[in-house]
């Protein structure tokens, strides 16, 4: 698990591990979707978004086939350039965008991209599953250039931008911001899917988004269950399943991920520092603070308490040094 960007709440991190200066260049070769891009100044996560800030001087990134096992999980990305050039080579296509359009491409499958001069973009990582989409559904959208200007596609790019510009001055959680990035994304999915895909498929990701805002609607519900919600949407368990199936997890392991992630970002809120970590947990439907205990250390690494304690580690660090973080986020 990387540590780099759980725990900080207010501004995105540094990264400990960047690599050398990305002035110099060159060629990167991917080796998975959670690699880091050279020339990454700051990264963080949101449940299942990740967004990064990379700049750099020319250079292309490179994932051959060879590379990518059978049954690997693999991811959406979204690249939204902030200055420079981004041509992006996936599924027989290829793709070129400037500021303020945006552009995707999926790990799961060979691709090029490529940064012919000097640049810098914000690169969104989402999970297929927080969008509705399967890895076979996007070869429809990879490697296409959208509209920075218009829809859903204006609002994700002006928010992308501004995580850049004032995302060190942001006094909410990050958290809550990251849950715009995801929305937006999965609405932009949703607009790009009604333009290339049949009426079936379009019909399969509503549902699948539709179940998926319903569950975190009513995560703090304990009846909430994989029998509830096909019941709510009307269709059997069975076919619930099936939907799941494609994205490689359970119904009943996502609504239970879907409860951790809320509470790790409960946890990494200094405004909820007054609740206690149980009542934490039940406020997501997972009581039993063992209970909560054993499954948020599965998932993330360290318990409730553990995880708590080292925001408020990072908080203090901030208070007391706050001249050597914003050097860290800045350009």
């Amino acid at each position: 698990m990387q540590r780099v960007s759980e725990v900080k709440p207010r501004q995105m991190r540094r990264c400990t591990a960047d690599p050398p200066p990305a002035e110099r260049g060159g060629l990167q070769i991917v080796k998975s979707h959670e690699e880091i891009l050279e020339g990454t100044t700051a990264r963080h996560r949101f449940g299942e978004v990740t967004v990064s800030l990379v700049q750099g001087g020319p250079r292309e990134l490179v994932r051959p086939g060879r590379l990518i096992g059978d049954g690997e999980r693999s991811r959406l990305r979204m690249c939204r350039p902030l200055h420079g050039e981004v041509w992006v080579f996936q599924d027989g296509r290829h793709g070129v965008v400037r500021p303020p359009q945006l552009i995707s491409f999926d790990t799961g499958r060979p691709f090029k991209v490529i940064m012919p001069e000097q640049f810098r973009m914000v690169d969104v990582t989402v999970t297929h599953s927080l969008v509705g989409l399967t890895a076979a559904d996007t070869q429809r959208l990879t490697a296409r250039a959208w509209s920075g200007d218009q829809g859903a596609a204006a609002l994700l790019s002006s928010l992308l931008e501004g995580l850049d510009r004032h995302g060190e001055e942001v006094e909410t959680a990050v958290d809550l911001l990251g849950g715009s990035v995801a929305g937006l994304t999965a609405v932009l999915f949703a607009e790009r899917m009604r333009e290339v895909a049949p009426d079936s498929e379009i019909a399969r990701q509503a549902l699948m988004l539709r179940i998926q805002a319903h569950v975190r609607e009513h995560l703090a519900e304990p009846s909430l269950s994989p029998i509830e919600v096909a019941r709510r949407h009307n269709i059997s368990l069975r076919y619930l399943q099936k939907i799941f199936q494609e994205f490689g997890v359970s119904p009943a392991r996502w609504i239970r991920d879907e409860r951790l992630a809320r509470c790790r970002s409960e946890l990494a809120d200094p405004s909820l520092d007054h609740l206690p970590v149980a009542l934490i947990g039940e406020r997501a439907g997972l009581y039993g603070a063992s209970h909560f205990s054993r499954l948020f250390r599965g998932r993330y690494g360290v318990t409730p308490s553990e995880f708590r304690k080292e925001r408020r580690a990072m908080d203090h660090h901030h208070d007391t040094d706050p001249a050597g973080l914003r050097a860290g986020a800045r350009r």
